[in-house]
C-alpha cells in the first residue's frame, strides 16, 4: 500500500469514526420538534420529551468545596433547536431548574445561575436573553444533613419574531465556596425542564393593511372608471 493510498484510507477511517461519535437527534412533542447533538449534551445528559417539554436529569452536575479548598465552579452550555410543527410559530420559551445544596459554616456559600438565550434561526440577530435566577436565596444550615432544595427560573417571549424555528442556548453555572476547616459548600443540579410553546397556524394574527391603502385603492379604482368613461365618449 503506497503513501497516497494509506492517506486516503486513514482519511476515510477518520471521517467514518468521527461522524459516528455524534449525531443530530430530533424528537417531536405535541406542537414543537426538538433537535440536538447528542455528543454535546455534556453535564446535562440525554433528555426525554413529554408534551412540548424536554426533561434533563443530570447525575454529575455538582460543585463542592470542603474546608480550606476555596471554591469550585462547574459550568455547562448546550444548544437546542426548537421548530414549530404544522406551520405554527414559536411563542415562549421557559426554563425551570431544580436541585439540592449544603451550605454549612460562616464562610461557606453556594450559587446557581446562568443564562437562557433564544435566537431566531431565520434572522439570527434577533434574540432574547434572560438570567437564570434562584426563586429564593440559599441559606446557611447548622448541620451537614439533610440537604436543602433550590429552584431557579428563566423565560423568553419571542412571539414578536413570528418565526417557526429558534436556537435555544442554556448556560448553567454552579458555584460552591468554603474557606475554613469544618465547613462545606455543596450544590447539585438534579433536574432541568425546557418548555416551548407554539402558536398554531390558525392563531397567527394577520397584519392589517393601513387605512391609507384602502383609500388609495378606492381612488385608483375611481380614476380608472373615469378614464374609461372619457374614452367611451
Amino acid at each position: 500500500m503506497n503513501i497516497q493510498t494509506k492517506s486516503i484510507f486513514l482519511f476515510m477511517l477518520f471521517a467514518f469514526f468521527g461522524n459516528s461519535q455524534a449525531s443530530i437527534v430530533t424528537v417531536n412533542g405535541t406542537n414543537v420538534a426538538f433537535s440536538y447533538d447528542d455528543a454535546l449534551l455534556d453535564l446535562f445528559g440525554a433528555p426525554t420529551v413529554a408534551g412540548d417539554q424536554l426533561f434533563f436529569t443530570p447525575t454529575e452536575f455538582t460543585a463542592k468545596a470542603f474546608g480550606t479548598t476555596g471554591f469550585d465552579i462547574k459550568n455547562s452550555t448546550i444548544n437546542i433547536k426548537a421548530t414549530a410543527l404544522n406551520g405554527g410559530t414559536i411563542d415562549t420559551v421557559s426554563l425551570t431548574e431544580r436541585g439540592d445544596y449544603i451550605s454549612k459554616g460562616d464562610s461557606s456559600s453556594v450559587e446557581a445561575g446562568g443564562q437562557l438565550r433564544v435566537a431566531d434561526l431565520n434572522a439570527p440577530l434577533n434574540e432574547v436573553t434572560d438570567a437564570i435566577t434562584l426563586t429564593n436565596p440559599v441559606g446557611k444550615q447548622g448541620t451537614f444533613l439533610p440537604t436543602q432544595n433550590w429552584q431557579a427560573f428563566a423565560d423568553a417571549n419571542v412571539a414578536g419574531f413570528g418565526t417557526s424555528s429558534v436556537n435555544i442556548t442554556i448556560e448553567n453555572i454552579l458555584v460552591a465556596l468554603s474557606n475554613a476547616f469544618g465547613e462545606l459548600g455543596f450544590i447539585e443540579k438534579k433536574g432541568v425542564v425546557l418548555g416551548v410553546s407554539a402558536l398554531p397556524f390558525d392563531d397567527i394574527t394577520p397584519v392589517p393593511l393601513p387605512a391609507s391603502i384602502w383609500l388609495f385603492g378606492t381612488a385608483l379604482f375611481g380614476l380608472l372608471s373615469y378614464s374609461k368613461r372619457i374614452n367611451f365618449i
